[in-house]
């Protein structure tokens, strides 16, 4: 995923604009990271993405994606899925049996089919796809080589994801992931499809998850007229497009999915299978509409928008 310089964050730009409409003081620490807002005796922050309106326990619920998706069961939200595994490190929670039993178990109840990933990972970092038990033990090793804590998930086949920010029980913005592909002309290999659509850390990540994805060559020639995923994740930051659409049920669920955790400003990630079926993938405390604003800058005033009310509301203004 590109790296931003903090200076650079469309968001930074962003709160900078606000703060001057509305006469707010505004100081700056950690390179821009965070940003304290005072007005009329009031002082409030923004730590990275994370503005002060949520509580600390949400927070740290949205956070974990194993807590997130067992309080929205529990809600009867529909929700994937996220079995909790720990470190084997910390053998006193463990147990002397270990991890690798129950793994294996969840790993035959779902069809041989699952999802990878750290608790509390972001961006489709750290996510694997495992349908081997080879794989599955390459991503286990991976995962726990860098984490206390990872999650396994059932693997749905997707036909769209979505995203949904809201504020005080309503929704914002939503948005639609398109996954993201080239269009095959019958003259150019694969390789030269991706270099032309695509460029720099994002030709990276392409390539990386085209080549985890797919068992063809790069130097193919596809026939004209045909599409090519390049990925199966749908992350702005890997090349995914947004597209702005209205949906009451997709709206419906991801205020459902926040109220049921407490959360005043968050972003809901939502997925559609290809059997028509909703359900919630997570909940982000962090609203991060960065790639959503390079994919669309053309939304800059809607975006803006957005964190003005937020920035407002937590200042009370």
């Amino acid at each position: 995923m590109p790296t931003i310089s903090n200076s650079k964050r469309n968001l930074v730009r962003i709160v900078y604009d606000i703060a001057n409409d509305h006469g707010i003081d505004i100081e700056s620490f950690s390179y821009d990271w965070i940003l304290k807002l005072s007005k009329n005796g009031i002082h409030k922050h923004i730590f990275g993405y994370n503005f002060e309106l949520n509580s600390s326990t949400s927070k740290m619920i949205a956070g974990d994606k194993s807590a997130a998706s067992d309080l929205l069961e529990a809600a009867n939200v529909a929700t994937v899925s996220h079995q909790l595994f720990l470190n084997p490190s910390m053998e006193k929670y463990v147990g002397s049996i270990g991890n690798w039993q129950h793994i294996l178990q969840f790993f035959n109840e779902n069809d041989q089919h699952i999802v990878c990933k750290p608790v509390d990972g972001t961006g489709g970092n750290g996510v694997f796809m495992v349908k081997t038990v080879t794989q599955l033990e390459q991503a286990i090793h991976t995962l726990f080589s860098k984490h206390r804590s990872i999650c396994l998930s059932p693997f749905y086949a997707i036909k769209k994801e979505y995203r949904a920010v809201i504020l005080d029980g309503e929704v914002e913005l939503l948005y639609q992931k398109n996954i993201p592909f080239v269009t095959a002309d019958g003259t150019a290999t694969i390789l030269e499809l991706l270099q032309t659509k695509f460029s720099g850390e994002t030709l990276n990540a392409a390539i990386t998850t085209f080549s985890e994805k797919t068992t063809r060559n790069f130097s193919d020639i596809p026939p004209k007229g045909e599409i090519i995923e390049v990925n199966w994740k749908s992350n702005l930051g890997e090349g995914a497009e947004a597209e702005i659409i209205a949906n009451e049920t997709i709206s419906a669920l991801a205020i459902k999915a926040a109220n049921s955790i407490n959360i005043r400003f968050c972003s809901v990630d939502i997925i559609e299978t290809t059997s028509g079926e909703f359900y919630v993938l997570e909940i982000n405390s962090g609203v991060m509409i960065e790639h959503f604003l390079n994919n669309s800058p053309q939304e800059y005033d809607r975006v803006k928008a957005i964190y003005e009310k937020a920035v407002l509301r937590m200042l009370e203004v």
